[in-house]
């Protein structure tokens, strides 16, 4: 280095801060549960009660309704009330669904219309409380320390997508079902000694009540009249349609209707998949800072596809694992670069909208993609409806890397 050169300098870690350690150590708990549930209502489905992937489909689409419907409005609160205890309130419920759906299970009165009403519960205290959790982050942490931040609390993300269906599977095989929902409630139960202690800023401003039309325009606006940022949503949507339920939905299917394995057993892969994003989001923290996040955006999501279009024609299980672990390191970059670009081109005051809008576009809509996978693999086969949605991903990903620079540039 010349003299001439200023040393680089690294923001100090987010883990430093008090309140962003509280809200990290109860997002793992959290997540865990998250990416539980998913797993163990389809598992209950497809070897508990023995029934297709349409039912499966069906029972993952109930699970993600809510946020169709409720993650908006969770959004302008997000922006107007006390955050904190939005998160207390919606992680209380979700363990009360968790423990009376175990209690139901003990007693022998779960079929699959419990487990439509359970799973629409769920979702419903996961769809409040995801909007609130991620327009926090910023809330939480310094500026210049807010991408290490997004890269830590995905890391809490990807131990939850590697611990969540693992020890659900080690829980189950043990207790049966009725123990997996007994593990959610007490994980929820343990995440709220951790929210008890967090201190929230306050908001800036006290806005006044709007319908939620005009609260939701205003978020829409902001993303709309942005073309980078609004491109990126609608990539984001389009995988919502295709890659996402493909991997986290049909896979689990295709595990069992042709590659021959139990559903439980999709608990590896997913582990897998959750061990390469932590490793990619291990090195964004490192970085702290990249150029061009963009590109690496769209990068990691024509990977991510191209892998997703490899495993729906797998005709062996090690096949699949070698798939997901590859799929995950994209994974990591997928994730960190896309909510990093939006909550650093989004003004705070419009945060909780914003980043309503985005639970929406990322997990809201992935219920329809799942309940047309999962009816479309009936006919077609659980391969050929995976390969299929990823060749639509992989098409439109490209065509607009090579024709969106200002997108590439994002950073």
């Amino acid at each position: 280095m010349t003299s001439t050169e200023a040393p680089v300098h690294k923001p100090e870690n987010a883990l430093t801060q008090r309140p962003f350690r509280l809200l990290w150590f109860n997002n793992i708990a959290y997540f865990i549960v998250a990416n539980a549930q998913r797993f163990v209502f389809g598992w209950l489905v497809l070897d508990g009660l023995g029934r297709s992937e349409g039912s499966q489909g069906i029972v993952v689409f109930t699970l993600g309704l809510p946020s169709a419907f409720l993650v908006l409005q969770a959004g302008a609160w997000a922006d107007r009330w006390d955050r904190r205890r939005m998160l207390i309130v919606t992680q209380i419920g979700g363990a009360v669904v968790m423990a009376g759906t175990a209690l139901a299970i003990a007693a022998g009165d779960v079929g699959f219309g419990w487990v439509i009403a359970s799973s629409i519960l769920a979702g419903s205290a996961t769809a409040i409380g995801s909007p609130v959790r991620a327009s926090l982050i910023p809330a939480l942490v310094r500026k210049e320390q807010l991408f290490s931040a997004i890269a830590i609390n995905a890391i809490a993300m990807t131990l939850s997508l590697i611990l969540g269906p693992v020890l659900a599977k080690l829980v189950g095989d043990q207790f049966g079902f009725e123990g997996t929902f007994w593990f959610q409630a007490i994980l929820m139960a343990v995440g709220l000694l951790f929210l008890i202690q967090l201190e929230v800023p306050p908001h800036e401003t006290v806005r006044a009540r709007r319908p939620i039309v005009a609260e939701t325009t205003d978020a829409l606006k902001h993303v709309m009249d942005d073309r980078s940022l609004k491109t990126l949503f609608g990539l984001l949507t389009m995988a919502s349609f295709t890659v996402n339920p493909a991997v986290m939905v049909t896979v689990q299917a295709h595990i069992k209707q042709e590659l021959g394995r139990t559903a439980g057993e999709a608990a590896i892969p997913f582990a897998l998949m959750g061990l390469g994003i932590a490793i990619s989001s291990f090195v964004v923290m490192r970085k702290g800072d990249m150029k061009n996040k963009g590109a690496a955006f769209q990068r990691a999501m024509m990977v991510g596809s191209t892998m997703t279009f490899l495993m729906g024609q797998t005709t062996a299980f090690a096949q699949l694992l070698a798939l997901s672990l590859v799929m995950g390191l994209a994974g990591g970059f997928y994730i960190n670069m896309n909510q990093g670009l939006i909550q650093a081109n989004t003004p705070p005051e419009l945060m909780g909208r914003v980043m309503g809008l985005y639970t929406l576009t990322s997990l809201g809509l992935m219920p329809f993609g799942a309940l047309a996978l999962g009816l479309i693999a009936e006919s077609i086969g659980t391969g050929l409806a995976i390969s299929g949605a990823a060749a639509i991903a992989l098409a439109v990903v490209v065509t607009t890397y090579i024709r969106n620079a200002e997108l590439r540039k994002l950073s």
